[in-house]
């Protein structure tokens, strides 16, 4: 039973007999309702107040001063808007109680036995039964009106309509199903119904007689629904009869005027029966060069010329590659070249649709063409940045961790050299370990490539010198002959001269291993004016080209799409590195790299670099004398390295050199470390940092954030791998020196005795 007794109830009470009434209000007290109750004593009274306010719940006595019995009950429920009403009465009458219920009372109650509880219980169930009323008389309206509604809508449809029983009885029908049937309404209703009806998810197409001896085609479907209480089937009937026909006469006409409607901002060609062209809009004639006047009749495979997208044989028939599944893969991945009447190619997705009858006869085909020639190079380009970029990440941890490696195995080597004289049997083996440690450097480097961290020395150049000396230099010894061409006045560019010669490196060996029997490498520089979208990913301006043309085998369509991928080489010996990292350093110069082969004549890779205006400068060479000998010292060095083997070796090093060392993992650390030291009067003579901490503070911001601790800091920077370009410009960072990583004994003893004199 629900319970009001969470919100307040509006009682209104006409009592005329005070002691009654306070005892009502007892009981409302002493129960769980919370009641604001309004007394009146008159039924003229009670009638005011319920015309201007509302209440939930009327308490009625019969024996008013103004008004007596049932007469009082119909006075009252005359003025009602939605109250509740309970009769108290002092009489044990039990015909008055039924006339009381009768006339809109929900409760009667007898004042002898009235309680709190009673009291309460007769509310809850009076309300109660109150709203049921209600919303049995609202569920009731809504029934009638839809009903109402539906029949309206019955009525308006153009389609025929038709209630039936479950025995298939017609209960009832609309206009429209009387005309289709031919008789009226009325003398319908009861009769069983001629067709069959199919099951409700099921449409069944009927042939029924029309006037004269015509034939009428019905689309008729069934859904169960209740009419009325009961189970009932709801039958809907379509005339299809001119739609069909006009279907069958027009559908060779519509489709094809739709299919060019809907892709006339597309190339379009439409063919005939036998294949022969009758139409090109002007995209077509744009695309594949060829004018509508002189194709038309013309074979569509004399228009479209196709070469196969994975092995790039030319295909004889169009329809051959457009009407298989294999388009949709290999158009996706590669695009389908398509040779233009001037015999260039364009990348282009295309369709073929052909026009069937109701007999699956052909009545032509349409072909709708896109050209994605500068989307596919988008896509390519974008691809080959996210490879390039995913790579950089993957070099840079690489480098950082070999670096500290090699580092740990350069300085044991070192130390343990120190130890041993240099004619015991080991001093040699010791010395060649040292060495190829060193060289191992070569590997890292390649890997930097990649990666952005490493910094570029850039710095105005020409680059003529730089090309023909490394070309010479690869190919002494060689088979293979160099023919250099270039522009009298060629262009300064923006450059570090030791990368941009790993590129003319990586490009001639290329060439001289593509000519094993020989031939000429043909190399020009010139000065180019590149336009807007003239080539992928760089922008319009001007540039110094490098062109590197060999005389070899070319490289096949799969492996050109594939020719700058990091690890992709047809090499047995090869490592997939060398075009891959030459394509990052054009990259990262602002310009990009390019590549034209047919297969059998040779390849042609094209290097942009962007020119530059700054004045060329001539490099100052500097000798620097170099000595083998490690000198020692003293003083306190505090290293900061995440590597335990790094810290450990370092340790060792700066111990063999005669300084106390102290330790930390990571910035936070160190910095604490200084500071507790220089408070405590026993302060660091330097810091040694590695700048990159995986995870942690690196050294280049905790350098900084000592250096306005303590102006004075005196600090070293070591580090095999960083994204910033301390190594190359380490005072601008705060740094007084640098030792690279892998490094051996004489580098930090160098370093130290450099800025501690």
């Amino acid at each position: 039973m629900p319970s009001y007794c969470d919100k307040e109830v509006k009682v209104l009470l006409f009592e005329d007999n005070p002691a009654d009434a306070h005892l009502v209000a007892e009981y409302f007290e002493s129960s769980d309702l919370q009641v604001k109750c309004t007394e009146v004593k008159r039924l003229v009274d009670g009638l005011k107040v319920l015309e201007n306010e509302s209440f939930d719940l009327i308490l009625l006595d019969l024996s008013l001063p103004d008004s007596q019995g049932i007469s009082t009950l119909k006075l009252v429920t005359a003025h009602l808007k939605n109250e509740v009403v309970i009769v108290l009465t002092g009489d044990d009458d039990q015909q008055l109680s039924l006339d009381a219920l009768k006339a809109g009372a929900q409760d009667y109650l007898n004042k002898d036995r009235l309680n709190s509880e009673i009291l309460t219980r007769s509310i809850n169930y009076a309300m109660e039964r109150s709203q049921l009323v209600q919303s049995v008389e609202a569920h009731a309206r809504e029934a009638a009106n839809r009903e109402g509604f539906l029949r309206r809508v019955f009525d308006a449809t153009i389609d025929s309509m038709l209630i039936l029983s479950e025995s298939h009885e017609i209960k009832f029908l609309n206009r429209s199903a009387s005309v289709l049937l031919e008789a009226d309404a009325e003398s319908l209703i009861g009769e069983t119904f001629p067709f069959e009806v199919a099951d409700e998810r099921q449409h069944v197409e009927l042939e029924i007689p029309g006037p004269g001896d015509s034939i009428r085609i019905v689309d008729l479907n069934a859904i169960n629904l209740i009419w009325k209480g009961e189970k009932a089937i709801l039958v809907v009937m379509r005339d299809m009869t001119r739609r069909r026909r006009a279907e069958a006469e027009l559908r060779h006409e519509k489709e094809r005027l739709a299919v060019m409607l809907d892709t006339i901002s597309d190339a379009v060609i439409a063919t005939d029966s036998n294949g022969c062209i009758e139409r090109l809009n002007q995209e077509a004639e744009r695309l594949t060069g060829f004018k509508y006047k002189e194709v038309s009749g013309k074979p569509l495979k004399e228009v479209l010329r196709f070469r196969h997208p994975g092995t790039g044989a030319s295909i004889s028939d169009p329809s051959q590659l457009l009407l298989t599944e294999e388009r949709t893969n290999l158009e996706a991945d590669l695009g389908i070249p398509l040779i233009c009447k001037d015999e260039t190619e364009r990348l282009v997705s295309a369709e073929m649709r052909c026009i069937l009858d109701d007999n699956s006869g052909n009545h032509g085909c349409v072909v709708v063409i896109r050209d994605v020639t500068n989307q596919k190079r988008a896509e390519d380009e974008r691809f080959q940045s996210e490879k390039l970029r995913s790579i950089s990440l993957l070099a840079g941890g690489i480098a950082h961790d070999f670096n500290n490696i090699l580092t740990a195995v350069v300085g044991n080597i070192s130390v343990a050299r120190m130890d041993v004289d240099e004619t015991d049997k080991v001093a040699p083996r010791l010395e060649a370990a040292e060495k190829a440690a060193l060289q191992a450097r070569s590997l890292t480097q390649q890997l930097l490539t990649f990666s952005k961290g490493e910094s570029l020395a850039l710095a105005a150049t020409t680059i003529d010198e730089l090309v023909e000396d490394c070309v010479l230099f690869m190919l002494r010894g060689s088979n293979v002959k160099c023919e250099v061409e270039k522009d009298d006045a060629l262009w300064a560019v923006e450059a570090d001269q030791g990368q941009i010669s790993q590129v003319v490196n990586n490009l001639a060996i290329n060439a001289d291993q593509a000519m094993p029997n020989g031939g000429v490498i043909s190399i020009k520089l010139s000065n180019v004016h590149v336009n807007t979208n003239e080539i992928r990913s760089l922008e319009s301006g001007s540039y110094v080209c490098l062109q590197v043309k060999d005389q070899g085998t070319g490289i096949s369509p799969d492996n050109i799409k594939r020719i700058f991928d990091p690890y992709f080489t047809t090499k047995q010996e090869g490592n997939g590195l060398g075009l891959a990292s030459s394509y990052s350093i054009v990259q990262r110069h602002g310009g990009t790299m390019t590549v034209e082969s047919v297969p059998g004549e040779g390849a042609t890779f094209k290097v942009y670099l962007p020119r530059t205006t700054k004045p060329v400068v001539k490099a100052k060479e500097e000798k620097v004398e170099e000595t083998t000998e490690i000198q020692s010292g003293s003083g306190r060095i505090l290293v900061m390295d995440d590597m335990e083997a790094m810290m450990l070796v370092a340790g060792e090093i700066l111990k063999v050199l005669g300084y106390e060392v102290d330790f930390s993992t990571n910035g936070e650390e160190a910095i604490d470390l200084y500071k507790k030291a220089k408070e405590a009067g026993n302060p660091f003579d330097a810091v040694v940092f590695d700048l990159t901490v995986p995870g942690g503070m690196g050294g280049e911001e905790a350098c900084r954030i000592l250096r306005q601790y303590d102006p004075s800091l005196i600090a070293i920077a070591s580090s095999g791998y960083t994204t910033s370009n301390v190594m190359s410009d380490y005072q601008g960072a705060g740094f007084k020196a640098v030792v690279p990583k892998p490094y051996r004994i004489k580098e930090m003893s160098d370093a130290l005795q450099r800025i501690l004199k």
